[in-house]
């Protein structure tokens, strides 16, 4: 990733005047520094950064169907360990528990296929709207508002795979790539950039994936014991961790099932084109704006990010 690609923020701090570097303060400077004092930045640094980064990059993977045809796989979670061990003990010890629940591609994709796919006819679902209160079909708007800030930060979807928008694994590609430009902010002594950024993933947690993760990994929890159900419970240790340290107070999703599995049974043939939402693509286009078949970009973006390090 370029540093181009970080232009959204407007680039470096913009130079000011400093006019008591000349001796000449006035009442009027005085009462400006007064009333402007030097906002607080928020809390973190560069290093705390880049491992965050690093970690909801490597969560989306490990939640991603294991491809077993040369693309990226979880095949290795020394990274992960290292980063969690980086940041805090809870999150250390979920990490650990991965790596020692790490199996094979082939295993690993038999048992994303039980629990996220539509193979065996029963899923946990790995997309918000699934998760919220209220008639599905009308809380497909929230879709708008996680494509806005997708967009906000300059990721471009793809169409590689057929995944909507409040997919999981984007939601912590995101957050991947706040946490990287955070780190490189903080680097150039971009305090209102650094501001920003940590403002949008402190809304982005609290609006959306703050608000279901207990949820989601409650449910992988429910239905495995193995490699997904460790990556699961990363996930809760990180997303708790991060609401701790940001001060957030999100608005949780209800504990009632209903809302959560997704099948054929329920929703009809159509859910299969949508992620279980119950709406058909036509549907999610004429409510949403045609999402497409999204695939963001930020695993490969936050790990080159890292490794240039």
């Amino acid at each position: 990733m370029s540093d181009s690609d970080f232009s959204i923020l407007g680039g470096p701090p913009s130079e000011r005047n400093d006019e008591s570097s000349g001796g000449n303060r006035t009442a009027r400077d005085d009462r400006d520094t007064d009333a402007d004092p030097t906002p607080e930045l928020p809390p973190g640094d560069a290093a705390t950064a880049l491992h965050r980064a690093r970690l909801y990059s490597l969560l989306a993977l490990g939640l991603e169907r294991p491809d077993g045809n040369g693309g990226l796989e979880m095949d290795d979670t020394t990274a992960l360990v290292n980063a969690a061990a980086a940041l805090d003990r809870t999150v250390e010890d979920a990490a650990t528990a991965v790596d020692d629940h790490l199996t094979d591609t082939a295993e690993r994709k038999k048992r994303w296929a039980s629990l996220f796919g539509v193979e065996e006819g029963h899923t946990v679902s790995p997309y918000e709207l699934t998760y919220l209160p209220g008639p599905l079909l009308t809380t497909v708007r929230q879709l708008a508002d996680i494509r806005g800030f997708y967009h906000a930060f300059g990721i471009d979807v793809g169409e590689k795979m057929p995944y909507r928008g409040d997919h999981v694994c984007y939601q912590l590609e995101f957050l991947a790539h706040l946490c990287l430009r955070d780190a490189r902010l903080r680097r150039a002594g971009d305090d209102e950039g650094v501001t920003i950024v940590v403002d949008a993933r402190r809304t982005f947690l609290e609006a959306h994936l703050g608000r279901w993760f207990w949820r989601f990994a409650g449910e992988i929890s429910a239905h495995d014991d193995g490699f997904f159900a460790a990556v699961a419970d990363l996930l809760a240790a990180l997303v708790e961790d991060e609401i701790a340290i940001l001060d957030l107070d999100p608005e949780w999703v209800p504990d009632t099932s209903e809302v959560t599995e997704w099948n054929e049974g329920i929703f009809g043939a159509a859910g299969r084109s949508c992620g279980g939402c119950g709406a058909d693509a036509t549907g999610l286009e004429d409510l949403e704006g045609s999402p497409g078949n999204p695939r963001n970009p930020g695993s490969q973006t936050a790990q080159d990010g890292l490794d240039d390090r």
